[in-house]
């Protein structure tokens, strides 16, 4: 038997009952399965407690210059100004000493250190006369 793609298909009887019945029958496989089942609520997670801002300090902010300009600043240091004295980083033999100057006098606070180091021990000693 040869078909040429003129025949129409059987008309299909109510159509509409045939997928309610489908679509009940996978509704009824679906609740006697027990993947199907849906688990129980579970209550609502809890807020996180609010972060606490750190407590701000009184440190002064410290303006750092470069006396002999900034691209100088690897063989001339730097200053700032603090308490009516001056802090400096300056570089000595490849190394740095940071000092505290006021009034004449001069206080070592690291010598032979890094950079880093010279900066750190700045800021902790003014940290430290603040409190």
């Amino acid at each position: 038997m040869t078909t040429n793609g003129n025949e129409t298909p059987a008309p299909v009887s109510n159509l509409r009952a045939a997928r309610k019945e489908l679509t009940q029958a996978l509704a009824a496989s679906k609740a006697a399965h027990p993947a199907g089942k849906q688990t129980p609520a579970k209550a609502p997670a809890k807020k996180a407690p609010a972060k606490k801002q750190a407590a701000k300090t009184d440190t002064p902010k410290l303006r750092w210059q470069f006396p002999g300009g900034f691209a100088e600043r690897a063989t001339t240091g730097q200053t700032a100004s603090f308490d009516g004295g001056e802090l400096a980083m300056k570089p000595v033999d490849g190394k740095w000493k940071a000092t505290f100057t006021k009034g004449g006098t001069e206080t070592v606070l690291a010598e032979g250190v890094g950079a880093a180091k010279a900066y750190t021990a700045c800021v902790g000693y003014v940290k430290g006369q603040a409190a």
